[in-house]
């Protein structure tokens, strides 16, 4: 994955819409992260690419850490966030660049997602560009580490034409394209979203549940 240059294409638009935020749009709340506001997400891409770069943190991070990092801004408006996230820019792009820590690239999924959380609670169109990418970070990593004994599938992005198989010689498999695998199977999409996808050769229900990398919402998602 081509991390620096997904963060900072993000990271570039993401400013550039906090600029034009009003308050009331700042004080929304992110379905796809039901504890925070929009400003409160912010504070959190900020303090994570401050804690990374001075070393406190190590992509994944805790629910206590991210909390903290909202915390820590709390009392801060949205330009100082934006300033404090934008001087962080440099050195964290950098490390992205030349780190060959695959764990790094954490950093750049999840700024694509926010990106697209934030787009939702906004009432915006999904951000796509760079699906592939993001499809295949974590499909990537599912087919590697799929269990032996469970179910064999396969999964098919529709408009990029990538293939991934999670275990061997399954015939259930889940269509969908890029942008909504990726969404999906990054704990973006509940399972009764996942469950109505597109599937062929058998039934998902049993196999649904163990498609997200991260906690799946109670609630579904739109974008």
């Amino acid at each position: 994955m081509d991390s620096a240059r997904i963060y900072q294409n993000c990271q570039d638009r993401l400013l550039d819409l906090a600029a034009d935020l009003d308050q009331d749009q700042l004080a929304t709340v992110v379905p796809a992260c039901p504890d925070w506001t929009v400003q409160q997400v912010y504070a959190h891409l900020a303090g994570l690419g401050a804690d990374v770069v001075r070393g406190d943190v190590t992509p994944p991070v805790s629910d206590e850490v991210t909390a903290r990092q909202v915390a820590d801004r709390a009392h801060l408006n949205i330009g100082s966030v934006a300033d404090q996230w934008r001087e962080e820019a440099p050195a964290l792009l950098e490390l992205l660049r030349t780190s060959k820590r695959r764990r790094y690239s954490l950093l750049a999924l999840d700024l694509w997602h926010h990106e697209n959380d934030l787009r939702g609670a906004l009432g915006l169109a999904a951000q796509t560009e760079d699906a592939d990418q993001l499809a295949d970070f974590p499909l990537g990593g599912l087919a590697k580490a799929w269990p032996t004994e469970g179910p064999a599938l396969r999964v098919v992005a529709t408009d990029t034409g990538q293939k991934w198989d999670l275990g061997e010689g399954g015939v259930l498999t889940l269509s969908g394209t890029a942008y909504e695998l990726a969404r999906a199977v990054t704990g973006r999409r509940s399972v009764r979203q996942i469950t109505a996808m597109d599937w062929t050769g058998g039934d998902p229900a049993g196999v649904a549940p163990f498609l997200p990398t991260l906690p799946a919402p109670e609630a579904d998602l739109t974008v």
